[in-house]
């Protein structure tokens, strides 16, 4: 019996808790209904509509909360909204001179014109979600009673568009790939050309070009585009559903070769080393013919020298067949250092002027011409001393050669005269 005693006590001691809290909770909280206003999310914002009843009794801080949640459009730097409000009282009395709505923190101010009706049209930033609702009004005589009122009332995201740039280093193209730059400046997102979700590339004409890469790059973003043929087409940058046009043109393609080309027994190359392109559109080089294979073989797309001696070398460049002569020329062999014998014969000296020469024998026993030499004279005067100069001497295979050469001012009569080739040029 106690136990059933104790626990009737215990639920009446919750029940008046219960009753406390929600006293507390009516008479501390302003008044908050949302049977009369009602919310509607439209697409760029929301919009309150409806009548409710203000009594200076129960909000004895002249302050009207309603409970509004809008999460909006979330940005690095704050949503702008654009706002249209209008409160209509029954009749002129009841009409407050002046209105306060905050939208959480951003003031929203409204003036009688005279009449029952406050009206106003104005703008605010925010950060983050719009929650609460507060409205004051101020009275030169505050009217007794319930006063009711109606609220219209529109909010729309006042959203600003991005700067969209693009931009090219060309206007007619006269190759196969180019690079495009855009640039994008939002509002509410730095850096945004950082998160290539947000946008997007594309050709007007895909039978003209095509984008194959896009890559952020300093501030901006870096557009390659392969292009397929001559015509013109427009790059198209979408952004948030926005889009930016930059117009182009692909030049014809033409297809140069030359009419001859040197080779030397033994070197490889390919047909395509010797074709050079101008305008969009890649190069297709099929089917190699040479008129001698003796002198010049293809396989595998390889163009040989085998032997001296000229050969027509043939191709098929984008259907149409091109022909260059090709010339193969007898490897000449680097000479050596020792192929190239060096003596003094003798030396001229001016005591006067003491400018001094030597009369040098060259002897070519290489296959190649000589062009330059850079050789070292040790010769003793008070003492051994080294004179290393380089010299233009031009002398072909097999030819000898004595040439007068300065080796600058010395002191007295030289003797002991020897001389090496340090080094040589040839051609």
């Amino acid at each position: 019996m106690k136990k059933k005693n104790s626990f009737i006590r215990k639920a009446a001691e919750y029940m008046a808790l219960l009753c406390s809290v929600a006293f507390a909770l009516l008479f501390f909280f302003p008044k908050q209904t949302e049977a009369a206003i009602t919310k509607q999310v439209t697409q760029s914002g929301f919009k309150l509509s409806g009548t409710e009843t203000w009594n200076y009794g129960d909000y004895s801080d002249e302050n009207y909360r309603y409970p509004i949640y809008y999460r909006g459009t979330q940005t690095e730097n704050g949503m702008d909204y654009k706002c249209k409000v209008s409160l209509t009282f029954a009749n002129k009395a009841q009409t407050p001179y002046y209105a306060s709505l905050y939208l959480d923190d951003n003031p929203i101010y409204l003036d009688s014109n005279g009449s029952n009706v406050l009206y106003t049209e104005t703008s605010f930033t925010a950060e983050g979600s719009l929650n609460v609702l507060e409205i004051s009004f101020m009275y030169m005589d505050t009217p007794s009673g319930d006063i009711p009122f109606t609220i219209s009332m529109e909010v729309q995201e006042n959203r600003k568009k991005a700067d969209l740039t693009l931009s090219a280093p060309e206007s007619i193209y006269e190759k196969t790939t180019g690079t495009f730059l855009a640039f994008i400046e939002d509002p509410y997102y730095d850096s945004a050309w950082r998160d290539t979700s947000k946008y997007s590339f594309s050709i007007s004409d895909p039978s003209v070009a095509k984008v194959t890469g896009v890559t952020p790059n300093g501030g901006g973003v870096d557009i390659k585009v392969y292009f397929l043929k001559s015509g013109s087409a427009d790059l198209i940058m979408n952004y948030q559903g926005q889009t930016k046009k930059l117009g182009f043109s692909v030049a014809k393609t033409v297809i140069y070769t030359p009419g001859a080309a040197t080779l030397k027994v033994g070197d490889s190359t390919t047909f395509a080393n010797y074709v050079t392109k101008n305008g969009g559109g890649s190069v297709s080089i099929k089917k190699l013919k040479t008129s001698n294979k003796k002198i010049v073989s293809v396989a595998g797309g390889f163009i040989t020298g085998k032997k001296p001696g000229t050969a027509r070398v043939s191709a098929l460049v984008n259907g149409k067949r091109r022909t260059i002569v090709f010339t193969v020329k007898k490897v000449v062999p680097k000479p050596s250092l020792k192929q190239l014998q060096v003596k003094v014969k003798g030396y001229q000296y001016y005591p006067y002027s003491r400018k001094t020469y030597f009369q040098t024998r060259f002897t070519n026993k290489s296959k190649s011409t000589i062009t330059k030499v850079k050789l070292r004279f040790t010769v003793t005067l008070n003492e051994t001393m080294n004179v290393t100069k380089t010299y233009k001497v031009n002398l072909k295979p097999g030819k000898s050669r004595t040439m007068r050469l300065y080796a600058g001012k010395l002191i007295t009569n030289p003797s002991n005269i020897k001389v090496k080739c340090l080094r040589l040029w040839y051609k």
